[in-house]
């Protein structure tokens, strides 16, 4: 698996799908092995990339300071059966501060 730095919006084409999902982890890093989406479970075969986005997403540019910054690790993955999709922890720490777990999202399928 190779690690470069990536902005998240460059990849052409694939069907946006942006739901909350279940995922598993597992490993000493935690990387996601499993999801489930629309009711079906999907094993990762393969982590094929994976990013931090850490911007301010389509906020005003007045508006952009450290509290409105996205904090998410991005993971585009190949599922057992070939397909691949973009996933993403959501690390706000403002959900951990108030006792709300971070949240996986399928972001799309490519």
């Amino acid at each position: 698996m190779r690690r470069v730095p990536h902005s998240g919006g460059d990849a052409p084409g694939g069907r946006l799908i942006a739901q909350a999902i279940e995922v598993e982890t597992a490993g000493e890093v935690r990387r996601p092995v499993a999801f489930i989406l629309d009711g079906r479970r999907y094993e990762v075969e393969q982590v094929l990339d994976m990013w931090q986005d850490t911007g301010f997403g389509l906020a005003a540019p007045l508006k952009k300071n450290w509290r409105l910054r996205h904090h998410r690790n991005y993971y585009r993955v190949r599922t057992a059966e070939g397909e691949v999709f973009e996933i993403y922890l959501e690390r706000s720490r403002v959900g951990l501060r108030h006792g709300r777990p971070r949240k996986w999202y399928a972001s799309r399928k490519l």
